[in-house]
């Protein structure tokens, strides 16, 4: 189980914390509350009292080898709560994907000037796949998928062969979805031949226009809906 985090805007719970902990002393029940204080990114005062707790209610318990050398364990209790806990923060896991494939909807529609239906993603980590699943939802034919690193061209990701961003051209997308927010100015610049030939730009660090409404959303979708326009089901009924 992972025990650290590197997402800057998620602020632990004190019952992730717990999960953390008994994570840590599950795998080794002789590593120490500093040990535990770095890979969890709290401080020893605060493992102190955690594990304090996790004892008084049965979660743990401590054998003492020595005077100065004692073990954590976790009881079966404990075992259950990690379960428990787990599976919430699972469910959290899942609403923030769904949140993010939103996100980036979004950030999609402010950009798309008319309906795509042939896009190709460009610089793929974590952030294009949750693109490929977003964009797969609301069926745009995602028609390449490429990285300029040696190492990932010619490799299946997501189902697809990566090629090379020299290719994108032979692929004749509508618009080039630039995954890699961190390189993005850059990417952007070297594409800026294919603009010339009427495909479209669109990048992933920045929203241009405001956020769309999930109606405005179906110019994704390849409706052929403009931003503000909802398409209405026609209306029979006489004298309506």
């Amino acid at each position: 189980m992972r025990t650290g985090t590197s997402v800057k805007l998620h602020i632990a719970s004190p019952r992730l914390n717990e999960l953390r902990i008994l994570g840590c002393l599950t795998a080794d029940p002789n590593t120490t509350q500093a040990q535990i204080a770095r890979r969890c990114g709290l401080s020893v005062a605060m493992v102190n009292n955690y594990m304090r707790d996790l004892c008084a209610a049965g979660l743990l318990e401590y054998r003492r080898k020595s005077s100065r050398n004692v073990s954590y364990h976790v009881t079966l209790a404990g075992s259950l709560r990690m379960q428990a806990i787990e599976q919430e923060h699972l469910e959290d896991m899942v609403e923030l994907f769904t949140e993010a494939k939103r996100l980036i909807l979004d950030l999609v529609a402010t950009q798309a000037a008319a309906p795509l239906q042939r896009v190709v993603l460009y610089g793929l980590g974590d952030i294009a796949v949750l693109a490929f699943h977003a964009l797969e939802s609301q069926n745009v034919r995602i028609v390449g998928v490429c990285d300029d690193d040696p190492e990932k061209t010619g490799r299946e990701w997501c189902g697809r062969e990566v090629s090379n961003p020299s290719q994108i051209r032979y692929l004749e997308p509508d618009a080039i979805i630039i995954c890699d927010r961190a390189r993005a100015e850059e990417m952007c610049r070297g594409l800026r031949y294919l603009q010339d030939r009427g495909i479209k730009i669109v990048r992933l660090d920045r929203r241009v226009g405001p956020a769309t409404a999930p109606a405005q959303r179906m110019l994704i979708a390849g409706t052929g809906a403009s931003p503000g326009e909802v398409k209405q089901p026609h209306d029979t009924a006489s004298g309506a």
